[in-house]
C-alpha cells in the first residue's frame, strides 16, 4: 500500500540535524519519519493514544516517542534485506511516587543529553528523573525532586508556594554535566549533576512557557504566559540573577498570549533570528494562529489557517564564524507542513516535494489515470508552477537517506474533487 498527502491529525514534530531526517507523530499513535523525496517510513505505537513529544537521539536513526497514557517508546531504524524498516525497540513507564497521585510523574519535558547515552524527563511534580539509553533503565541515584532546589532558594522567593511542573530542561552547549531547569513559576535553574548543587539561580516571576540556550552560552531566551520573551546572562561568579538583561513584548501593550516555544539562532550577520510561535494580542488576534521571525528591524508574522503544532530550524552543522545561520524554518500546523527559506530576502515559502495536504474538505471521489504521457505530464507541472511565482527556487533542506526506488516507467495521475 501507498500512502500520499499529509498525515491525519499530527501531534508532534521531531528533527535529526545529522541524518536529516524528520518525524511526525499523529494522534492516532503513528510515527511516520521523512527523508528526502521519496524517502518514508511509518511505524504504529500499539494503543491508540496520542504522541505527545518525539525526540531524535541524533546521527543513531533512534528515536524516543512520548504517549499521552505517559509511556515512553524508542524507535530504531534497522538495515533489513538492504533496506531500512522504522520498528519499536522498547518502552518504560515512569514509576509512581507511593501514596502521591499519578499525575506528580507525568512526563511534561523530555531533553536527550548530546552523548545520547541519558534522558531527562521533568514531571508534572517539578521532579527530574533521568533513563539510560538505549535500555530505558531509571538512574535512582540521578532523581532530582523539588525540595532540593527549594532548599537554594532565598526565603523571600520561596513564600510558600510551589515552582509547578518543569516546563523545559535544556542542556549546557558547552558543559554537557550541566542543565537548565526552567519552572511554571519562572524560576530557572543551572544544575551541575556532578556536583549536584544549583550553580545559578534565575529569579523569574513571570509563568514560564518555554526556555533556549544561544550557541556561544552566555546568554539564554525564556518565553511566557504574557506573550513576552527575556534575556538573560548566564555570569560567571554570581549564583543568583534576579532581573533579565532583556525583557520585551513584541505585541504588546495591550494583553497578549502566551508564547508558546521560542529559539534565538545566531547570523554571520550579527542580527539573530528570533523565532517564536504565539505571543498575539487577545483582543484583535486571539483567534489566530502565528509564528514570527524577527531580525534586527525585519519582521514577519506568519499566519496560518489551522493550529501551530511544533517548528525548528534548519542550520549548517559547521559555520566558519561558529554562528547557527539558519537556512529554512519548517513548521507543522494541523492541517498542512510549511517551509520557509531563510536565506533569501522577503523570506519565501520553499514548494513541498511531499506531505500535500490534498483537499481542505473531505474527499468525495477520486479517479486514478495511468500512463500519462511525459508532454501532457511536463505542461501540468508547468501549470503548477505558473500558479505559484512566488515559490523559493531553493532545493528542499531535509534531504536525508536514499530512495531506492527505480524510476517508474510509466507515469500515473490521481484526480480528487
Amino acid at each position: 500500500t501507498v500512502e500520499h498527502g499529509f498525515p491525519n491529525q499530527p501531534s508532534s514534530l521531531a528533527f535529526d540535524p545529522i541524518l536529516q531526517i524528520m518525524a511526525i507523530g499523529a494522534k492516532s499513535g503513528a510515527v511516520k519519519i521523512y527523508g528526502a523525496p521519496g524517502v518514508e517510513f511509518t511505524g504504529l505505537h500499539k494503543d491508540t493514544a496520542t504522541v505527545t513529544q518525539m525526540h531524535f537521539l541524533p546521527g543513531q536513526g533512534r528515536l524516543l516517542s512520548l504517549l499521552d497514557d505517559n509511556t515512553l517508546h524508542l524507535w530504531e531504524l534497522q538495515q533489513k534485506d538492504g533496506s531500512s524498516q522504522l520498528e519499536e525497540a522498547r518502552s518504560f513507564i515512569l514509576p509512581g511516587r507511593p501514596g502521591s497521585p499519578p499525575s506528580i510523574t507525568r512526563i511534561t519535558v523530555i531533553l536527550v543529553s548530546a552523548s545520547c547515552a541519558v534522558a531527562g524527563l521533568g514531571t508534572e511534580g517539578g521532579g527530574v528523573y533521568f533513563i539510560q539509553i538505549p535500555s530505558l533503565k531509571l538512574l535512582e541515584e540521578k532523581t532530582l525532586l523539588q525540595d532540593e532546589i527549594i532548599q537554594s532558594l532565598p526565603d523571600d522567593y520561596r513564600c510558600g508556594k510551589t515552582l509547578g511542573p518543569v516546563e523545559s530542561l535544556q542542556e549546557h552547549p558547552r558543559q554537557c554535566g550541566k542543565i537548565l531547569i526552567g519552572y511554571s513559576r519562572g524560576l530557572v535553574v543551572l544544575w551541575d549533576q556532578e556536583s549536584r548543587r544549583a550553580e545559578h539561580l534565575f529569579l523569574g516571576n513571570q509563568q514560564l512557557e518555554s526556555v533556549f540556550w544561544e550557541r556561544d552560552s552566555s546568554s539564554f531566551i525564556s518565553s511566557h504566559s504574557d506573550g513576552g520573551y527575556m534575556v538573560w546572562e548566564v555570569t560567571a561568579g554570581s549564583s543568583t540573577t534576579l532581573q533579565p538583561t532583556t525583557s520585551k513584548i513584541p505585541y504588546g501593550p495591550f494583553p497578549c498570549k502566551a508564547i508558546n516555544k521560542i529559539q534565538c539562532r545566531s547570523s554571520s550577520s550579527g542580527n539573530p533570528y528570533v523565532i517564536f510561535s504565539g505571543g498575539m494580542p487577545r483582543a484583535s488576534y486571539g483567534d489566530r494562529h502565528c509564528v514570527t521571525i524577527q531580525q534586527g528591524k525585519n519582521l514577519v508574522t506568519l499566519d496560518f489557517t489551522s493550529r501551530v503544532i511544533d517548528f525548528f530550524t534548519v542550520c549548517p552543522l559547521k559555520s566558519e564564524d561558529g554562528s547557527d545561520n539558519p537556512t529554512a524554518l519548517v513548521v507543522l500546523v494541523e492541517e498542512e507542513l510549511v517551509v520557509i527559506d531563510l536565506q533569501t530576502p522577503g523570506w519565501p515559502t520553499i514548494p513541498s516535494p511531499y506531505l500535500a495536504p490534498l483537499h481542505s474538505s473531505a474527499i468525495t471521489c477520486a479517479y486514478h489515470i495511468s500512463n500519462v504521457t511525459l508532454k501532457l505530464w511536463e505542461r501540468i507541472i508547468s501549470a503548477g508552477e505558473l500558479q505559484n511565482p512566488h515559490l523559493s527556487p531553493v532545493s528542499w533542506p531535509i534531504e536525508g537517506g536514499r530512495n531506492l526506488a527505480e524510476e517508474p516507467a510509466q507515469r500515473g495521475l490521481l484526480l480528487t474533487g
